[in-house]
């Protein structure tokens, strides 16, 4: 017998999806367990490089709604995602089967000069695609010029080496997860750049009522990614935040105890609310939730309605 996870057909997402499916299939002894590449409309965009052409497209589930599609359907069995992709509110009949322990949650600079992010000279030229990273950056450095990258790792990269920026802002796990660590020139101190809620966690979905897959994936399933996680999207969830609103978390558990930092910022640079709470592990989408009603009642609202907030 054998069965299909679906993913996307980058060469990150078929490197993530690859790890996961050797997993999956450890599990599913005497089974063959394939992926199945899906094209979703974010794939499409991207590859135009063209992400603005997106405006009238709903923007919830840009990179999943192919994937859930061919979930509900049958024609795969199960999914595998980077967990900052997927819409907090899934869609009716899917749930989150596992989340694979996080890797690392941080962004990356890579500078053509090896110049860390402090040392960059005034006027030098940052690509990133992200507005919670372009707010961030001119919040830290409001002398720096920031400006849009599309495209996959190696399509930033290459633009990188071209001439076309002094330095670019990407995810450190995809490229750890891609071998090019070494092309990393400094990790961005979570102080300075907070990541997306969710950053480094890969994420199965699955039918509901798949009961002998859910109970299968209870072994690679992380509690401890699976709690910071969850906090970091009540989070988000509760500020009707998206992929293109700046909105960063971070949660992080001692003991009993779980710590969640947040950030909203406009990108300009000139309005940043950064807070946090502690709460207990056992309760993670209470703290997150707090946290994004504290920020709500503090001024995020004003900065947030004018990024088309929408329940992601």
């Amino acid at each position: 017998m054998s069965f299909l996870i679906g993913t996307r057909g980058s060469q990150l997402a078929l490197t993530q999806a690859e790890s996961v499916r050797a997993q999956i299939a450890d599990l599913f002894k005497g089974e063959e367990v394939r992926l199945e590449v899906v094209k979703t409309l974010g794939d499409r965009l991207s590859a135009k490089e063209a992400i603005e052409d997106a405006k009238d497209e709903p923007v919830i589930g840009l990179f999943t709604r192919e994937l859930d599609e061919a979930l509900l359907s049958g024609k795969i069995r199960a999914a595998i995602h980077s967990l900052k992709d997927v819409p907090t509110v899934l869609p009716k009949g899917i749930r989150l089967g596992a989340l694979i322990k996080r890797a690392d949650y941080r962004d990356a600079l890579i500078s053509s000069s090896g110049i860390k992010f402090s040392q960059l000279p005034a006027g030098s030229r940052v690509g990133t695609s992200s507005p919670r990273r372009e707010a961030q950056i001119k919040a830290a450095r409001p002398d720096l010029v920031v400006l849009p990258l599309r495209g996959n790792v190696d399509t930033r990269l290459r633009k990188l080496t071209e001439g076309e920026f002094d330095a670019i802002v990407i995810a450190a796990a995809g490229l750890i997860r891609l071998g090019r660590e070494k092309e990393i020139t400094e990790f961005l101190s979570p102080d300075d750049i907070l990541p997306a809620p969710a950053q480094g966690v890969l994420a199965v979905t699955v039918r509901e009522d798949d009961a002998e897959i859910l109970k299968v994936l209870k072994a690679i399933d992380d509690t401890p990614t699976g709690i910071c996680a969850k906090a970091e999207r009540s989070f988000l969830r509760t500020l009707q935040g998206g992929c293109r609103v700046p909105v960063g978390a971070l949660a992080s558990i001692t003991g009993d105890r779980l710590c969640l930092k947040g950030v909203i910022a406009h990108t300009n640079g000139q309005q940043v609310l950064r807070f946090e709470r502690e709460g207990l592990t056992v309760e993670p989408e209470k703290l997150g939730k707090d946290l994004a009603e504290f920020f709500l009642k503090n001024g995020a609202k004003e900065i947030l309605d004018g990024f088309g907030r929408t329940s992601w």
